[in-house]
C-alpha cells in the first residue's frame, strides 16, 4: 500500500470513528438500515486495508450513499476521500476545492516522477491554508 492509500484509509478510519460517536450510531437500539451502514463502512475499511478488487467502486458508491443517507454527518468526512472516490461524489465539492485536489495530485505525480518522496498532509496543508 502507498503512503496515499496509507493516508486514505486514515481519513476512513476517522470518518468511521466519528460517525460511530453520532446519533444515531451511539443508540444502543439502533435501526436495522442504520446497523447495516455501519457495518458496510466496517467491510470498506477491511476490503481498502486489504487491497480488494472494486475496494475503489465499493467507496464510491459508500461515500456517495453516507452523504444522501446522513447529510448531518457528511461533515464527518474528509473531503480528501470525495476526491479520492471520485464519480458522484465530485458533486458535494466545490470548484475551488476540485482545483485544489488536481494541483495537489500534480504535485504528487511530480514528486514520484523524479523519485521523490510526497508528503501529503504537508503539502495538502500548504495548498489549502492550513499551516
Amino acid at each position: 500500500m502507498t503512503s496515499y492509500q496509507i493516508h486514505h484509509l486514515n481519513f476512513l478510519k476517522i470518518a468511521y470513528n466519528n460517525f460511530i460517536n453520532r446519533e444515531p450510531f451511539k443508540s444502543e437500539e439502533l435501526v436495522q438500515d442504520d446497523l447495516d451502514f455501519i457495518e458496510e463502512f466496517k467491510e470498506l475499511i477491511e476490503a481498502f486495508t486489504e487491497s480488494k478488487p472494486g475496494v475503489h467502486d465499493h467507496g464510491q458508491d459508500f461515500i456517495d450513499k453516507a452523504f444522501r443517507r446522513y447529510p448531518e454527518l457528511a461533515h464527518l468526512i474528509a473531503r480528501d476521500l470525495l476526491w479520492y472516490f471520485g464519480g458522484n461524489n465530485l458533486h458535494n465539492m466545490t470548484d475551488d476545492e476540485i482545483a485544489k485536489f488536481q494541483r495537489l495530485d500534480e504535485m504528487r505525480f511530480e514528486a514520484e516522477d523524479k523519485g521523490e518522496e510526497f508528503d501529503y498532509i504537508n503539502k495538502r496543508a500548504g495548498l489549502f491554508g492550513q499551516n
